[in-house]
Formats: C-alpha cells, sequence, structure tokens
C-alpha cells in the first residue's frame, strides 16, 4: 500500500526533528511544541468549518429548488468559502515554521492569507454601508497587497534562477 503525500510529509518532519532535537535551545523546543498544538487545533477548526461549509451547502441547494435563494446566501457561501482558505493558509505558515522553510516563504504565506482575508471581505461587505474613501481604503490596501505580493514573487524566482545557475 502507498503513502499518501501526508504521511510522508509528516515521517519527514519527525525524523528531521528527531535529528535537530539535541540541538535546539530550550525555546525552540517550547516554540516548536507551541507550533504543533496550534497546527492541532486548527486542524481541529479546519474540519469544523468544512462541515459548516457542507451545510451551508447543503441549505442553499435545498433553497434554490423552492426558489427561496437570495443574494446574501450566496454571500455567505462563498465567505465561509474563503474563511476556509484563510485557515489551510494559515496551517500552510505554519508548517513553513516547523518544516524551516526561509523567511521570504513565510513573508509570502502571510501576505497571501492578507489577500485572501481582503477578497473575503470584499465578497460579504455590503457595499452601502460604507462611504467612498472607505471603499478607496480596501482598494488602496488591495493594490498594496497585490504588489507585496508580486514583489516577493519576484524575488523568490530571481533566487531560484540564481540557484539553478550554480
Amino acid at each position: 500500500m502507498e503513502r499518501t503525500e501526508t504521511e510522508e510529509s509528516t515521517a519527514k518532519g519527525i525524523k528531521k526533528l528527531k535529528m535537530l532535537w539535541p540541538e535546539l535551545s530550550l525555546f525552540e523546543r517550547f516554540e516548536y511544541i507551541v507550533m504543533l498544538f496550534v497546527s492541532f487545533i486548527l486542524a481541529i477548526i479546519i474540519l469544523v468549518a468544512l462541515v459548516r461549509l457542507v451545510e451551508n451547502v447543503y441549505e442553499l441547494l435545498l433553497d434554490q429548488v423552492t426558489d427561496n435563494t437570495g443574494f446574501k446566501a450566496f454571500q455567505a457561501t462563498f465567505g465561509m468559502l474563503l474563511t476556509l482558505l484563510i485557515a489551510f493558509e494559515f496551517r500552510n505558515s505554519i508548517n513553513a515554521v516547523l518544516e524551516g522553510k526561509g523567511l521570504l516563504i513565510q513573508v509570502k504565506i502571510v501576505v497571501l492569507i492578507a489577500i485572501i482575508a481582503l477578497a473575503r471581505k470584499f465578497l460579504v461587505l455590503d457595499p452601502k454601508e460604507y462611504d467612498a474613501g472607505i471603499m478607496a481604503a480596501y482598494a488602496l490596501i488591495a493594490l498594496s497587497l497585490g504588489i507585496t505580493y508580486w514583489l516577493l514573487s519576484k524575488r523568490d524566482s530571481e533566487d531560484n534562477d540564481l540557484v539553478c545557475r550554480l
């Protein structure tokens, strides 16, 4: 029977941890244990969010049959979906820390989480509730985050090109 990618990653992580454990300081050990605990809690949150999303989609389908679906129901469903994606990206950032990936990768993940969170905000907000100044501020934040992510990606690809040339 073939092992899944997650099992292989976990096995590699445990093997790496056993190898590095004696070299870690007390605080680094504490930090690693806390990250594992947070990762476990986040997995539970993801599971609960997934169940709630499935329930919501089921209710949306039932409402669709009775022609009782409004725009707010679709907004809520997409909001739940993006919340789930935010949780997955947050989990990826914890994995990046646990796997000892570079700081650039961690920063890119945090910026990506912010972009997804802002996209979620755009989907669930009612533009009638906000004035033009607030909407412009949200747009400026979105543009800034997009440029930041692009610059980080460009830097990452330049670093990879440099490694390939060596």
